[in-house]
C-alpha cells in the first residue's frame, strides 16, 4: 500500500489548515502570490477537508510545502521561560516591599540576598 498516497486522502484538521496558511503567507511574503491569489486561497485552505486539497494549492509554488503525509507537530507542555521570570520578580516584588515596611533597620542588610539571586538568575543564562 502507498502511505504517501494514502495521507493524501486522510481527513485534516485544523492543525493542518494553519499550517497550510502560514506557509501560503510566507509564499505571499516572498511576492509569489498577488493578493487575490492568496486570498482566494486561503478561502480554499479553510474549507480543505482532505491532504490532496491542500497539496493542490501548492502546485505551482516551490518549498515549503505542507506536509499532510506527517502528524502536525505537538506544542510543547513545558511552560514558557518568561512564566518562570515573571514569578521571579513577583517574588522579589513581595521580598522588597516586606523588607520596607517590616524590616527597617535591616532591610538594607536583608537586601542583599535578594540582590545576589537576582544576579544569579540573570548571568546564569
Amino acid at each position: 500500500m502507498d502511505s504517501g498516497r494514502r495521507g493524501r486522502n486522510l481527513r485534516i484538521g485544523d492543525p493542518e489548515r494553519e499550517q497550510a496558511m502560514k506557509l501560503l503567507g510566507e509564499h505571499f511574503s516572498a511576492g509569489r502570490l498577488e493578493i487575490h491569489e492568496y486570498d482566494e486561497r486561503c478561502q480554499q485552505i479553510a474549507q480543505a477537508r482532505f491532504g490532496s486539497q491542500l497539496d493542490a494549492l501548492f502546485d505551482d509554488l516551490p518549498e515549503p510545502r505542507p506536509r499532510t503525509g506527517e502528524p502536525a507537530p505537538v506544542a510543547s507542555a513545558r511552560p514558557p521561560a518568561v512564566a518562570g521570570k515573571a514569578v521571579l520578580a513577583v517574588g522579589a516584588v513581595v521580598l522588597l516591599v516586606f523588607l520596607v515596611v517590616v524590616a527597617r533597620q535591616f532591610g538594607l542588610i536583608l537586601l542583599l540576598p535578594l540582590v545576589a539571586v537576582f544576579l544569579f538568575t540573570r548571568y546564569r543564562r
